[in-house]
């Protein structure tokens, strides 16, 4: 139910790698009868099992969910299926009986907020019940794993660590025309410098501090503008801060392809990720790719994502963030440094690594 994002991502840079990487030892499908993901678009329908691409609408997910139990449960038993990989968390397993079971754990954020709420006490219960009847646990990043023993005591025998990967392109042409197209775009409107965000912007993912810590300093407001780059259009209430803010004129939103995106990492003067919470962290490694300044909070998965390549924050504090942000445009050296540092850092992770590592997990798994 996710159309782009982490998530959607991940497994289908999994399947798609798997044959290759695993010398046609294995071949993976993905059984996804009736979804909304994007990404998985691109594979062969000889990888695809019983797909179905509808477009999203509200209350999607409780219609398609049964659904996509029942076929997924049908597919995978005619499938003869050796192992299946759990991507998100459900009530009952579609595997068949004696199939060996994985499941990829992304974050711990909702048993962390649910200590101040009974909201998530029902998704909390499917998740756990995913996670202690899968035969192995993958969790992207240590942060997560330590979070994941803390909260729901699994053995840490039974869980591995292994990072996601991040590459937008790859393709220089690609990279290239983005640059190209996005100097194009740019002579139809400001040319003033931005400060760039991406992804989604609401609860945990502190946008509004960000704003605020912008709004706060007379050098940045004079300086940059501010572009959000996401899935979704600024709301009401983000507006109506951006208003009170007198920010009207700075604030920019934008969406579109990975080839836009890319442009506008090429073209920042630098990648602010305010998010509190974080199990990973995709946009810091691929602002990295592509020669963009990070600074982001200095919470969960976040330093150990981006190690010594980013300046640090609290994302609590909107002077500890609006002073991070002016202390790094303002130095160009210390761009420098940090582009160079984030090339370096960006050698450590790679979606190929990643399927590799998982290959290692299912073959521990199918020999036992």
């Amino acid at each position: 139910m996710q159309t782009y994002g982490g998530v959607s991502r991940y497994y289908f840079e999994l399947c798609s790698r798997l044959q290759e990487l695993s010398n046609h030892e294995m071949s993976g499908r993905i059984v996804a009868p009736i979804h909304v993901n994007e990404y998985i678009q691109k594979l062969p329908k000889s990888q695809l099992a019983g797909s179905f691409r509808f477009k999203r609408f509200p209350g999607a997910w409780r219609l398609a969910h049964p659904f996509n139990q029942f076929l997924s449960r049908k597919l995978l038993s005619q499938a003869n299926a050796n192992l299946v990989h759990e991507t998100f968390y459900s009530q009952h397993s579609v595997a068949p009986k004696k199939c060996p079971t994985v499941v990829t754990v992304y974050d711990m954020l909702f048993e962390e907020q649910a200590k101040h709420s009974h909201a998530y006490q029902s998704l909390l219960q499917v998740k756990k019940k995913a996670i202690e009847r899968a035969d192995r646990v993958i969790c992207i990043s240590e942060s997560t794993k330590r979070e994941l023993i803390k909260f729901l005591a699994i053995p840490e025998s039974k869980i591995s660590t292994i990072h996601l990967g991040f590459e937008l392109s790859t393709d220089a042409s690609v990279i290239a025309n983005a640059n190209v197209k996005f100097v194009n775009d740019s002579k139809k409107s400001t040319t003033k410098p931005y400060l760039l965000h991406v992804g989604y912007r609401a609860g945990y993912k502190n946008f509004t501090t960000l704003l605020k810590a912008y709004a706060a300093s007379d050098y940045l407001k004079n300086t940059f503008n501010l572009v959000t780059f996401g899935p979704n259009p600024l709301t009401r209430d983000e507006r109506q801060l951006i208003d009170e803010l007198k920010l009207a004129e700075l604030v920019k939103y934008e969406s579109g392809s990975d080839d836009k995106l890319i442009s506008y990492y090429q073209s920042a003067a630098a990648f602010i990720h305010p998010s509190i919470y974080e199990g990973f962290g995709i946009p810091l490694l691929e602002a990295m790719q592509f020669g963009c300044p990070v600074l982001c909070s200095d919470s969960t998965s976040m330093p150990e994502v981006a190690g010594d390549a980013a300046n640090y924050f609290d994302p609590q504090s909107i002077d500890s963030m609006r002073f991070a942000i002016e202390k790094t445009v303002a130095d160009s050296a210390e761009k420098a440094l940090q582009i160079q540092r984030g090339h370096e850092r960006v050698k450590q992770f790679s979606w190929n690594k990643c399927t590799l590592e998982t290959i290692k997990v299912y073959q521990q798994l199918l020999c036992q």
